[in-house]
């Protein structure tokens, strides 16, 4: 259709009045109106682009296929759906490829079938991403070595003090068995200690490498109030005091989907904290309560945990969740960080609820399963 027509059409203005590249193509997958930003995009005159085929606009290496999905793209004119933010190859009049994003509009006129392509040079902002995922990369690189380091640095301070205390029960019992007169129960209690010691050390390995080798495991569609039972029945026969466990277990509560073994360990993490935090100091008898509900918006199932132990300091508060930060005397700050971790790595969310008391209160959140 000659260009004649949409000068009739008063398309010729309004091509040349339009800051963007504009290109109106034919069936045929010829260019048949280009207005003067997209002569100045691809660096070719008006007879350089209209009538021309749009395939002259690409590099050689994508035009086989670009003819294959025009051809399906045109074959329902009426119906066919317009195309947005592609991000293409061009290539310019001297023959210099760049990236373009052009968003498709179909047209009709006079019984013919037209698209209309609206085509910007997006080269400033590949460049700028890549430029930005370059100085990410260079700052996770940065994180890694500080991380490292920080872990290594806390390994050697969590190792170095059970050792020393080994080393030093060590040295005693050795000088008992060297003494003329036997002390059984100074030489029992000796290497108890030393049992103990070797235990908070294996413990401290365990949790750092829990946190930094954790991995991604599959999901599976299971009851949270059982895992809630049976998990908070295993905390508390880990524990010396006697606990007042109150269940208040939602009976109609829907199963969620996610990965068992991470929400055990999150649960058990957070029934450790609450028993450990009423063993330091609580207002009268130790009493754990746990809740369990639907919440509609956004659909997902809360876990609420709470203890009437001391609970946290304002300037606790801030930093709780930080990892190698602990209240505890013992311990290397590493349980509620892999816990919220562990949480959100299945779609989850972990918080304090900041206003508790007496105690500490937790909320957990799992997706419901579809």
């Amino acid at each position: 259709m000659e260009s004649g027509f949409f000068d009739r059409l008063g398309f010729r203005w309004l091509f040349d009045a339009a800051a963007d590249a504009l290109l109106l193509i034919d069936a045929e997958g010829r260019i048949a109106l280009s207005n003067t930003a997209a002569q100045a995009l691809f660096i070719r005159s008006p007879d350089e682009l209209d009538g021309q085929s749009v395939e002259l606009l690409m590099p050689k290496r994508f035009r086989l296929r670009h003819r294959k999905l025009r051809h399906a793209y045109m074959r329902q004119p009426l119906r066919r759906s317009a195309g947005y933010g592609l991000e293409l190859a061009a290539l310019r009049g001297n023959g210099e490829e760049f990236p373009v994003e052009i968003s498709l509009t179909p047209l009709e006129a006079r019984g013919a079938a037209f698209t209309l392509a609206t085509v910007h040079d997006i080269s400033t902002r590949k460049r700028l991403e890549r430029d930005l995922h370059e100085k990410r990369r260079e700052m996770d690189t940065l994180q890694k070595v500080h991380v490292a380091g920080q872990t290594a640095a806390v390994i050697a301070h969590e190792l170095n003090q059970p050792l020393l205390a080994i080393a030093s029960y060590s040295k005693s019992a050795l000088l008992m068995l060297q003494a003329p007169q036997l002390d059984a129960e100074r030489l029992k209690k000796a290497l108890v200690s030393c049992e103990l010691q070797t235990h908070r050390a294996g413990e401290s390995i365990r949790e750092l490498l829990a946190f930094l080798s954790m991995s991604e495991c599959p999901s599976e569609v299971f009851d949270i109030n059982r895992e809630v039972r049976e998990m908070l029945a295993n905390a508390c026969a880990e524990h010396r005091i006697r606990v007042d466990s109150r269940l208040q277990l939602d009976q109609n509560l829907p199963p969620v989907k996610a990965n068992r073994t991470h929400v055990q360990k999150a649960l058990l993490n957070l029934f450790h904290n609450g028993i450990e935090a009423m063993e330091s100091g609580s207002a009268g008898d130790p009493v754990l309560t746990v809740k369990t509900r639907t919440v509609q918006e956004p659909s997902v199932v809360q876990v609420s945990i709470g203890d009437n132990g001391p609970g946290f300091s304002p300037d606790h508060l801030k930093r709780l969740f930080d990892p190698f930060f602990t209240t505890k005397s013992s311990g290397i700050g590493m349980g509620l960080a892999i816990s919220r971790t562990l949480v959100e790595a299945n779609g989850g969310h972990l918080w304090l609820e900041p206003d508790a008391s007496p105690g500490a209160q937790f909320h957990l959140t799992l997706p419901i399963a579809p």
